[in-house]
């Protein structure tokens, strides 16, 4: 009988060396321990970490008692966290600090702390007693200052009162009283807010404060005494009209491209009831202006150069949109003047359909502070031309009603 032959062959199904785990956990627990140990002591370091803060930051807000430091670790992310830190230890108020500096960003950290820190200890908690909440308290505190905090305390004025004024572009708090007055009589707050503020605008005989217009490429920019254009200012848009629309004594024909795209439409549909418009004058530089303004101050004064000739930087010929209109039988010296003319009766009820508008009517004086000019149109766009002409309003009254003002630097 054949012995059999051992197979000593690698069989993957031999015993493996069995784990001991008593040895595994010799080592695995008391790493854990010290893991354990270090995040307990480091939580808040981590966390702090864990929100974008460097070592640094971390180091500055540890050395802070417990509360505080749980207050930084619960609050968003702070950008100025170190400024918070170096200017106040009101931790409690940093994320209120972090909103203000966000509102008003070109004030210093020290100023928004020093600003705040008494608006929050007192002010602002009287608001919310008075039932104001942390979204209108923000809201106010986009403008308000500490005096019309208490202005607002002290008047008891609500938010409700407030809001519909304070969303017209020159709002002040202290004049809430004025504001309330004015609203009576027009029933609107844009013009409640704007005579306020700028009374020389709806009344001439106002002392007019200087303003400078910023964004005057506007078709409805009001230009005035108290409204300047700046003396750098040209359209870049201007274009010259065709010869045959221009009159002989025209020196200054250029027209902004929309106006004298509304002007050719005008003349277009004037020609086909048998009335030919002319252009006699558009834009007109600074310098241009001043030149006839200075003309007229030597030849008649002063104050009839103010009454016939608007100011250098407040006439409606350097926004490119004024246009001292004539007509063919003016032209051709058939008639004097343009105001007694068909052509112009004519202007007068059709020329709000092309977005133009008589700017200085008779009658107008005492709030355009310009004497009566039958000649002078203005191009604004149809849609302000309509509200204007259905509501028999100049441009200041188109303004003060709607709030159309136009950027202003003191």
């Amino acid at each position: 009988m054949r012995r059999r032959k051992r197979n000593y062959s690698y069989s993957p199904y031999r015993r493996r060396r069995r784990i001991r785990w008593d040895n595994v956990l010799k080592v695995v627990i008391p790493v854990v321990v010290v893991l354990v140990l270090i995040i307990t002591f480091n939580f808040s370091r981590i966390r702090l970490a864990m929100k974008g803060y460097s070592w640094s930051q971390q180091s500055a807000v540890l050395k802070l008692t417990s509360d505080k430091v749980k207050m930084v670790i619960d609050d968003d992310y702070l950008d100025h966290l170190d400024s918070w830190l170096k200017h106040s230890k009101d931790v409690k108020y940093y994320a209120d600090f972090e909103k203000y500096q966000s509102l008003h960003k070109k004030m210093k950290s020290a100023d928004v702390v020093d600003t705040l820190t008494p608006l929050l200890d007192d002010q602002i908690p009287s608001l919310k007693k008075k039932g104001f909440t942390e979204k209108q308290i923000w809201t106010i505190l986009k403008t308000a200052d500490s005096d019309d905090l208490d202005y607002i305390l002290d008047k008891g004025y609500s938010y409700n009162k407030m809001k519909n004024y304070m969303a017209v572009s020159g709002f002040k708090f202290k004049d809430m009283d004025k504001y309330e007055a004015a609203y009576k009589s027009s029933k609107n707050y844009n013009y409640a807010v704007l005579s306020t503020s700028y009374p020389f605008i709806g009344d001439s005989t106002k002392e007019a404060t200087r303003h400078t217009i910023t964004n005057p490429a506007r078709y409805t920019t009001l230009v005035k005494k108290g409204l300047y254009l700046p003396s750098d200012y040209k359209p870049s848009d201007l274009v010259t009209p065709d010869k045959k629309y221009i009159t002989k004594k025209c020196d200054h024909p250029k027209l902004r491209k929309d106006a004298y795209k509304a002007f050719l439409a005008m003349r277009k549909a004037g020609e086909q009831e048998g009335y030919y418009i002319m252009i006699n004058s558009g834009y007109r530089s600074y310098s241009e202006q001043n030149g006839i303004y200075r003309e007229y101050k030597q030849k008649w004064g002063e104050l009839y150069a103010i009454q016939h000739v608007a100011l250098p930087g407040a006439s409606e010929h350097q926004t490119g949109l004024g246009i001292d209109m004539s007509s063919e039988s003016v032209n051709e010296g058939k008639r004097l003047v343009f105001g007694d003319t068909s052509e112009y009766k004519w202007a007068c009820k059709n020329a709000h359909k092309y977005g133009f508008v008589l700017r200085f009517a008779d009658g107008t004086s005492k709030i355009t502070g310009i004497t009566q000019e039958p000649w002078h149109f203005r191009y604004v766009g149809k849609k302000a031309a309509k509200i204007m002409y259905e509501n028999n309003w100049t441009l200041e009254e188109y303004c003060l009603y709607t709030g159309d003002l136009p950027a202003l630097k003191s």
